[in-house]
């Protein structure tokens, strides 16, 4: 589960509650979704769910507000790497 806290707008201001914190947790959850691969576990980045029914069931406190749901464990199956788009596809240099 990757959360915001509310708090970090005493040091950052709106900014910090509004964008860091959720950048902070995108970081978060991408370094555990690479960490469960590294040790041969699945996962998948859950972010469609009722924020309200997660908090209540998890007894999150008020400053805390869910943003992601990561279920780790051991794959069924090991579904092929999708195919990768070439340097000139993923990027523009701008002059």
């Amino acid at each position: 589960m990757g959360c915001i806290d509310s708090r970090i707008e005493r040091r950052y201001g709106e900014r910090g509650k509004k964008l860091y914190s959720i950048c902070d947790v995108a970081t978060s959850v991408e370094n555990m979704l690479l960490l469960a691969y590294e040790q041969g576990l699945g996962s998948c980045w859950v972010g469609a769910f009722d924020e309200k029914k997660v908090s209540r069931i998890l007894n999150l406190t008020g400053n805390l507000r869910p943003i992601a749901i990561v279920p780790i464990g051991f794959s069924a199956e090991k579904p092929l790497s999708p195919p990768r788009v070439s340097k000139t596809e993923a990027m523009e240099i701008l002059k």
